[in-house]
């Protein structure tokens, strides 16, 4: 167990052997989430997605690899 000091922003140091252990480092997206037992953090996880141009989903549409009328939908959820 560690204990810390909130500062005046808020800010909280998480203490350096918790940080390696976790793989927490500088700019490292965390969660932080209460629980009964108080205040739970950890580090999110981060999922690439790719994106495609409408070049490409024209390309593809062209192979018939999507059905018609997909393309309309997949650049609208894009463009929102």
């Amino acid at each position: 167990m560690a204990t810390g000091v909130v500062g005046e922003r808020g800010q909280i140091t998480i203490p350096k052997d918790i940080r390696k252990r976790l793989g927490i480092k500088p700019k490292t997206s965390v969660v932080m989430e209460v629980t009964p037992e108080g205040l739970l953090i950890h580090p999110t996880i981060t999922v690439k997605i790719r994106s495609f141009s409408a070049e490409f989903i024209d390309e593809t549409a062209g192979k018939d690899i999507i059905r018609p009328g997909e393309r309309e939908k997949i650049l609208g959820k894009w463009r929102k």
